[in-house]
């Protein structure tokens, strides 16, 4: 966990996906195809997430084991 300038605690990648029980992996493929990004992305690559993110992700994994694809998720 880590706090920016503003005092808004983001979340790593690693973070977050244990807070969510998913994989890393996961995070980081929505990430490459546009479905859900973290907040912010750093230039050293490193990418962070808000609290304020979950209710999203949550709503992208409901979606998902409701049996939508990744396609009709994005659409």
């Amino acid at each position: 966990m880590k706090k920016e300038n503003n005092n808004q605690v983001l979340f790593t990648v690693k973070e977050y996906a244990q807070f969510h029980h998913l994989n890393k992996r996961t995070l980081h493929y929505y990430d490459e195809i546009h479905l859900f990004s973290p907040k912010i992305k750093k230039a050293n690559g490193y990418r962070y997430y808000s609290i304020e993110q979950s209710s999203e992700l949550e709503y992208i994994l409901a979606l998902k084991e409701l049996g939508m694809t990744i396609n009709e998720i994005k659409d």
